[in-house]
């Protein structure tokens, strides 16, 4: 296969890949002109991604015939001698690589605000790969939109899990830098086999418990530094039943976490606030210290840039299978798993529950090639197993056992026995600033949300799919009616709101 380049008839350049003209031979430009103004569109796309636009020559004409939007393109030919750049262009190697870029870059919001197109010769030239593209794009959008309404469903209950955070938080800190390296704790399979290592251990380390690793780390006497959890969905709570029974452990959540009333009396919260939201901006107003996370599909991705925000040493993960399994999914004991199995009967035995658990899903290879595409910058982060073969690697975090880990016998995190020899209690001035009060009143708490009502980055946070609808319909008339649509949703949880502060 061979690209090869030639003067057009208006001394242009243009070029030929396996004999088939990439562009005109006569006036490229006027050929890339007519293309960008044979686009259609009753919407103003976020982004518009040309499918190999060879010379790029369509770059300019799309700028100013769509200022607004960003100019992109999928490119299936490397180090072409383009006209222009575009704004970002990715190469096609794999079409589960590139599924994972566009994600990662776009997001679904992003992806669901483009608009796709094929420069025309190349879909002749190319004509199995911009099928595959096809494909891909037609999947990833489904995919889109389906994480679109997961969020959508469960804005309200974020938006309710805030009010409980800002109305029940007391007793707070913040994480200090710390000079250990960090264990985070998931509750995959995997995460059995490094129990004996971690009781062992767990002086020499700061370990960070994701919060289904909790119940099985408390049972095997583990007792972490720090709790996680990032979850707004009914069922997260039910992993932190265990601290309820344990008040010297500390709890690190995000104003959208669900967790039962109780804890902000019994354990003392690590404020998490976004900063890609506007969370660091209400904490502040309110004096409530916290520390910067950055919102994850998965609640070992925060965990994960928690850690690498609090320390310069060693990251060791277990537990992070990201993978189907078939026997249990979560190294027992686990509170969903004890709750399940009340559910199993002769009809529906734990069999058959568990092969449903064990197949592939979307949700585990998105999550997984997040850590996949991100791992470049992750070169101190590892994955820990022991006698345990991974199904997948997770890119360039590598996979040792623990034996490989150096352990320095000088460091002692300071945890010692408590009165009755039977576990550790925590020496928590190495690790968190002073323990500050807080008290937040209704008053206050109304005027944050009524700000809220009215910015735009947090109505699109929360209602995705109501602002994307919005942003696409040219149509005035149609467009007051999705706003008014959307005003209604606000004013529900303005009288949810006033009814708990009344």
């Amino acid at each position: 296969m061979s690209l090869e380049y030639s003067k057009a008839k208006n001394e242009s350049l243009t070029c030929t890949y396996n004999k088939i003209f990439l562009h005109s031979s006569y006036n490229p430009q006027t050929e890339s002109r007519r293309f960008a103004e044979s686009i259609k569109l009753d919407f103003i796309p976020q982004n518009i991604i040309v499918i190999e636009p060879a010379l790029s020559y369509c770059k300019k004409d799309l700028c100013e015939l769509f200022p607004a939007s960003r100019i992109c393109a999928i490119r299936f030919i490397k180090d072409i001698k383009a006209e222009d750049k575009f704004e970002k262009e990715f190469i096609y190697q794999t079409i589960s690589q590139l599924k994972t870029d566009l994600f990662n870059y776009f997001g679904e919001e992003g992806l669901l605000n483009s608009f796709f197109i094929t420069w025309p010769p190349a879909a002749k030239c190319f004509s199995e790969e911009d099928k595959q593209i096809w494909g891909l794009i037609k999947d990833l959008l489904k995919e889109c939109q389906s994480i679109l309404a997961t969020r959508q469903f469960f804005s309200k209950r974020w938006i309710k899990n805030e009010f409980n955070f800002l109305s029940n938080i007391s007793k707070c800190t913040k994480l200090k830098k710390i000079n250990l390296p960090v264990f985070i704790t998931a509750s995959g399979p995997s995460l059995k086999n490094c129990i004996k290592f971690l009781k062992e251990n767990q002086k020499r380390f700061f370990i960070l418990a994701c919060s289904s690793s909790i119940k099985a780390l408390l049972k095997n006497e583990i007792f972490p530094d720090l709790c996680i959890s990032t979850d707004g969905g009914f069922w997260a709570k039910k992993h932190l039943y265990e601290l309820s029974k344990h008040p010297e452990l500390n709890l690190a959540i995000t104003a959208e976490s669900n967790i039962d009333k109780k804890l902000f009396k019994s354990n003392v919260i690590v404020p998490l606030a976004y900063c890609d939201n506007f969370d660091d901006s209400i904490f502040n107003s309110t004096g409530i210290p916290f520390n910067k996370a950055r919102r994850n599909g998965t609640i070992s991705g925060t965990a994960l840039e928690l850690a690498l925000s609090i320390t310069d040493k060693e990251i060791y993960f277990t537990g992070l299978d990201l993978e189907a399994n078939k026997g249990f999914v979560h190294t027992e004991p686990n509170e969903l798993e004890i709750e399940n199995s009340l559910k199993d009967n002769k009809l529906k035995p734990t069999d058959t529950r568990l092969f449903g658990q064990s197949l592939e899903s979307t949700q585990l290879e998105i999550y997984r090639n997040w850590f996949v595409s991100n791992s470049e910058k992750f070169n101190r982060v590892f994955r820990v197993s022991h006698d345990y073969k991974f199904k997948h690697t997770l890119g360039q975090i590598k996979d040792i056992d623990f034996k490989s880990i150096k352990i320095d016998e000088s460091k002692d995190c300071g945890k010692q026995k408590d009165s009755l020899g039977t576990s550790f209690f925590k020496n928590s001035f190495d690790f968190f600033e002073n323990e500050k009060s807080i008290s937040i009143s209704k008053k206050d708490i109304s005027g944050i949300f009524e700000k809220l009502f009215k910015d735009e980055y947090w109505l699109k946070s929360y209602f995705p799919a109501d602002v994307i609808a919005i942003n696409r319909t040219c149509d005035n008339t149609k467009k007051e009616e999705l706003k008014n649509k959307l005003n209604e949703k606000i004013n529900e949880l303005r009288s949810f709101i006033g009814r708990r502060i009344n």
